[in-house]
């Protein structure tokens, strides 16, 4: 199964690549994003700017700006980073702990290296809540001029053990590790141990996956545009004190790092890790510096989070518009038109490259899509617990979410019901809702 599985992925990379993923819409203008977060069912993301500026959307496909968190940098911050305007806020990262968000910030100045983290507490991310009101808790860690440390980028983390944790540097010394109180979002302590984790990188950040934590980093250059070099590396722990190590055996302490993503088509200098779990699925944000053809500042993007059968870390893609085959998993067999007459409309069948079993797949904004036979151009239709083929009228039942899944195959689900296509009895289609079951997996690749 291992190795049916490993061909399977591959194949998946090796399309995927062709194509680019960019597939948000709105105002996505964005530096330095913090990981999405959801409140209340909206999404939020925070970035580098004045005041901390921030990013709402009510799908994760639709943005707007949201506002500011704040006019004023905190004194009892800004005083730790004194040639702050007072005003620019860099790289921000949030977590929801307690029933309290807590949003890390830094502050600095171009070329300047005396830094400084802060963080401010809110009950709410919804500015037209009763209960929204940003609470400045003061300065977290800093850096001080001879350092080998610029105390910047910072990025929180949850273990699975309850314990909260903090990294944060740059290229200018090492990133460092500092356990956190659960209950204030403080540092446990003023003299508490730091672990140095990597270095020659920034906008580091930590998730936990089955046995490892990973720490992603940023190399290359930032805020050059479309000659920006970033790219994001990884390496992974047993413990989330390290030692990081990339698939190579090297630490990332020594600069090392195993490449997750970098420029890719019209997509230039991706960086700043967040990850995102939504409805079930993995996914991750980051931004791209500039994308070619495409006037203006960094923007924001989501990806689907995809994992190796050796647990590294992929990235996914958003489909495109095309002409796809959709393979069950765990059949092996194709979503085809049904050509005989007295047949159901739908089964699956053994690929033979003919039109009815290939698929028209077309974004129609919001994160739905809408799928069409190829040889007759109706569309796929949810009716009930059962699918059909009919002229497309726009109607939600015609409407489908397809998320990639972390072994790379997709989940299409239908927007009416919320129910999941899957393979059913004697080759046929049925709905269902979603379990995770191979049978409810299916490749969408190139026909």
């Amino acid at each position: 199964m291992k190795k049916f599985f490993a061909s399977v992925f591959c194949a998946f990379l090796f399309f995927a690549a062709n194509f680019s993923a960019y597939a948000l819409d709105g105002f996505i203008g964005i530096h330095d994003p913090s990981t999405v977060i959801k409140c209340d069912g909206n999404y939020y993301v925070f970035g580098t700017g004045r005041g901390m500026p921030f990013l709402v959307s009510s799908n994760g496909f639709d943005w707007e700006r949201g506002g500011h968190v704040f006019d004023q940098v905190p004194e009892d911050v800004r005083q730790y980073a004194p040639s702050n305007n007072g005003i620019g806020v860099w790289a921000p990262d949030i977590i929801h702990v307690g029933g309290q968000y807590y949003l890390y910030y830094a502050i600095s100045s171009w070329g300047v290296f005396v830094s400084a983290v802060g963080l401010m507490t809110s009950p709410t991310l919804d500015p037209k809540s009763a209960d929204y009101k940003w609470t400045d808790c003061g300065m977290v860690v800093h850096s001080s001029a001879g350092e080998a440390l610029n105390a910047i980028d910072p990025g929180v983390c949850y273990a699975p053990d309850g314990t909260l944790w903090l990294c944060y540097g740059s290229y200018h010394g090492n990133i460092e590790l500092v356990e956190l109180d659960p209950k204030t979002g403080q540092r446990i302590a003023t003299n508490s141990p730091v672990t140095i984790i990597a270095s020659d990188s920034e906008a580091s950040d930590i998730i936990h996956h089955g046995n490892y934590f990973y720490l992603f980093v940023n190399h290359g250059s930032c805020c050059q545009g479309s000659n920006s070099t970033y790219n994001i590396r990884v390496g992974r722990s047993e413990k989330i004190t390290g030692p990081y190590i990339n698939r190579y055996g090297d630490d990332l302490v020594g600069g090392g790092g195993t490449l997750f993503v970098s420029a890719q088509g019209n997509d230039i200098g991706p960086g700043h890790f967040g990850l995102l779990l939504d409805d079930g699925v993995e996914k991750f944000s980051c931004h791209y510096e500039a994308e070619i053809g495409r006037v203006g500042r960094s923007i924001l993007d989501i990806r689907p989070l995809l994992w190796t059968v050796d647990d590294w870390p992929q990235p996914g893609e958003n489909l495109r518009e095309g002409v796809y085959q959709i393979r069950s998993l765990r059949t092996g067999m194709i979503l085809q038109n049904s050509p005989g007459t007295n047949a159901a409309p739908l089964q699956t069948g053994r690929y033979l490259s003919r039109d009815h079993q290939k698929w028209n797949i077309s974004p129609v904004g919001h994160g739905f899509y809408k799928i069409f036979n190829a040889k007759n151009g109706d569309a796929l239709t949810a009716d009930n617990t059962a699918v059909n083929l009919v002229p497309f009228t726009s109607a939600e039942n015609q409407l489908w979410k397809l998320d990639q899944l972390s072994d790379g195959s997709y989940r299409v689900k239908s927007i009416a019901g919320d129910l999941a296509l899957a393979t059913g009895e004697r080759n046929g289609i049925e709905l269902g809702a979603f379990t995770g079951d191979d049978l409810q997996h299916w490749q969408i690749l190139a026909p």
